[in-house]
């Protein structure tokens, strides 16, 4: 049986908007602007340290937690991302077989899958409980069913951010190829004060006909994206849908999520 669970607040980052209200309004920035993040969540070493993607969780977490109004520093936070640093990591490969020169022991650090959810917990000096994920198109539903499993042992609020940079051309010669994006939602217990909506994620199924809710209007580079099932739910979510969402635009198992009021 799933989980009922209360959605309190939403962070998005996608180049050119850089928040969910931006994107909400279709506000998006001149072509001229900066369209990348800023990294809001990290200290000034970290945000030097911290990739183009560990940015947009970061913005994207900032933005959830601040219309949640959660503590930064208890508040456990679930980094879902596909490939993770898969460009710092494909980088260091090259020099170690093409150019034959030693790794960077700083580059390293950062080329782990978990880097992100790492800087993100020592910048915000976050003391809860932090984990990274990764599931393939799947990882928007796993990412949810582990922050819904936090809130059943009695966890009072937890933040679930998707990621994923854009797809190395060299990772990905044969497949479609997508843009970064990041999005991210709070989720406490069921009947919260502050509830925007309520959830569950429903078992997975190869029969779609269940699926009433459409998803976002995104570009095609961000539509390809393993994470955009997350980014799918924030925008159902602001626009005040109900019924029933796919995770994976059916590249995955079949996860979907139910919303309510």
């Amino acid at each position: 049986m799933s989980i009922r669970v209360a959605c309190t607040g939403l962070g998005l980052f996608l180049p050119g908007f850089p928040n969910a209200t931006a994107w909400a309004e279709k506000n998006e920035l001149p072509a001229a602007d900066p369209r990348k993040p800023g990294g809001l969540a990290y200290d000034r070493v970290n945000r030097r340290r911290a990739s183009q993607m560990g940015r947009a969780i970061g913005d994207a977490v900032v933005d959830a937690m601040a219309q949640a109004q959660v503590d930064g520093v208890t508040t456990p936070v679930i980094v879902g991302s596909s490939i993770g640093e898969a460009g710092a990591m494909l980088g260091l490969l090259d020099k170690m077989w093409r150019e034959d020169e030693p790794m960077s022991p700083a580059v390293f650090t950062v080329s782990v899958h978990n880097a992100a959810s790492g800087l993100l917990s020592i910048s915000m000096k976050n003391k809860g409980y932090t984990t990274s994920i990764a599931a393939d198109y799947d990882t928007p539903a796993a990412t949810l069913l582990e922050g819904i499993g936090l809130l059943a042992t009695g966890t009072n609020a937890v933040v679930c951010v998707c990621a994923d940079e854009a797809s190395p051309r060299s990772l990905l010669e044969h497949a479609p190829h997508w843009d970064m994006l990041s999005a991210a939602v709070v989720l406490q217990p069921e009947g919260a004060a502050n509830a925007i909506a309520h959830l569950s994620v429903d078992d997975c199924s190869d029969d779609r006909s269940g699926i009433t809710l459409p998803a976002a209007e995104f570009a095609e580079g961000f539509a390809h994206s393993p994470q955009v099932g997350m980014a799918d739910l924030v925008d159902a979510i602001q626009r005040g849908l109900t019924g029933t969402l796919a995770l994976d635009r059916g590249n995955g198992r079949g996860y979907r999520v139910t919303l309510s009021r």
